[in-house]
């Protein structure tokens, strides 16, 4: 049986004919921000341009269950291959929750004059700047003007029926940015796959997977003597040949981790936030991470 968590629609009225473009539109639209949701909370990071993993189709791709014509209706649902613990949202519901809860930002609470305190609800949503601009310009692609003289109205799961207001238009596209080329990120882990050649790379195996990396000349000894090790680095995330590059410019961009502290986890992809910090101590022996549990501690 199908949870009613994995259902969306979406209705159209107010017009006595619909444009068949709008329609699709609206649908490949709402299919983006789910996509873009999910690639975000599998821990991947915005890509410039290309397509979405298998496994994000796989949670969150929608297929329609039903159409009704006149004043358009139209029911979907996500074929979310995951199955979760009991209680516990997969990551399609997850997704459809989240873009629930961004639209209710905008069309139920926000108001102009609080655009700074409305940015900061949405960021605690989506945690990436280039991610949230990205979706906020798929919500704008369909929302309704003041001159336009539809309705269009979503509904996520179990949750109320929200409008796309046409007076909230103005506070959507004042949430728009243009999107960031270049935005700043720190991240932990192991040092790996060192080139000291022209191009002067590395790549990090972080907890949200390989990271590549380039670094300055000037600190060219310091990387090399960090091969191997944990660290953390700190840069700035530009795009290079279709995916994001950390860069990181002199010695105050890395530090040698004693530990490793983890501040969240998966379950079925969801991540969730750890009450307390715990610092692990990682070794990596025969290609395997493993943990010393004589040296786990909370702080």
């Amino acid at each position: 049986m199908v949870s009613h968590q994995r259902n969306v629609s979406f209705s159209i009225n107010g017009m006595d004919k619909i444009p068949i473009v709008y329609v699709a539109d609206v649908f490949q639209h709402l299919q983006n921000i789910l996509y873009s949701i999910g690639d975000h909370l599998e821990g991947n990071e915005p890509r410039p341009k290309g397509d979405y993993p298998q496994s994000v189709k796989d949670n969150c791709s929608l297929v329609i269950t039903g159409l009704d014509t006149g004043s358009v209706h139209a029911q979907m649902q996500i074929g979310d291959a995951q199955e979760s613990l009991p209680g516990m949202p997969t990551l399609g519901e997850n997704s459809i929750s989240i873009a629930n809860n961004l639209l209710e930002i905008i069309s139920e609470k926000g108001e102009i004059e609080n655009r700074d305190a409305l940015h900061l609800q949405l960021f605690e949503l989506i945690n990436n700047p280039h991610r949230l601009n990205r979706i906020l310009r798929e919500y704008d692609s369909i929302w309704p003007d003041s001159q336009s003289k539809m309705a269009l109205n979503f509904k996520f799961g179990k949750l109320p029926k929200l409008t796309l207001n046409p007076t909230k238009k103005e506070i959507i596209r004042s949430l728009l940015k243009k999107t960031p080329d270049e935005y700043e990120k720190q991240i932990e882990g192991r040092l790996i796959e060192l080139r000291v050649d022209k191009k002067r790379e590395f790549k990090i195996d972080s907890p949200e997977g390989l990271i590549h990396c380039e670094y300055s000349p000037e600190i060219e000894d310091i990387i090399i003597n960090s091969i191997g090790d944990f660290v953390r680095i700190r840069g700035t995330m530009k795009p290079k040949g279709g995916k994001f590059v950390l860069n990181i410019e002199d010695e105050t961009s890395l530090d040698m981790l004693p530990h490793f502290e983890i501040n969240k986890y998966k379950l079925d992809s969801i991540e969730k936030q750890l009450n307390e910090p715990i610092s692990i101590d990682i070794v990596f022996e025969g290609e395997q991470y493993g943990v010393n549990p004589i040296l786990c501690t909370t702080s």
